[in-house]
């Protein structure tokens, strides 16, 4: 998957990365059908959609600059997760 990234974005591949390395870790292995990051530290990470719903329900506050508004921030952050989708559905079809 990280192959394909950088194929289709070479000057911009570093900048999904971390949205198919958050992808890789969450998806339960198929023999032992938990995710590694489960198998390692023994909860499910918490990936971005958890942080902004943290921030909005008032659990943990956010740090007050960040460097773009709310709207840019998920725009971003929807436009990434759809490209580590589309990444990992294929690659899930070659398996």
């Amino acid at each position: 998957m990280i192959s394909k990234v950088a194929a289709d974005n070479p000057k911009s591949g570093h900048t999904h990365l971390g949205y198919v390395l958050c992808a890789l870790r969450e998806v339960p292995n198929e023999t032992t059908g938990v995710p590694p990051w489960m198998m390692m530290y023994g909860r499910l990470p918490r990936g971005p959609l958890a942080v902004l719903k943290e921030n909005w329900c008032g659990l943990r506050d956010a740090p007050l600059n960040l460097g773009q508004s709310t709207a840019e921030y998920l725009s971003d952050l929807r436009t990434n997760l759809e490209v580590a989708g589309s990444y990992a559905t294929e690659h899930g079809k070659r398996q």
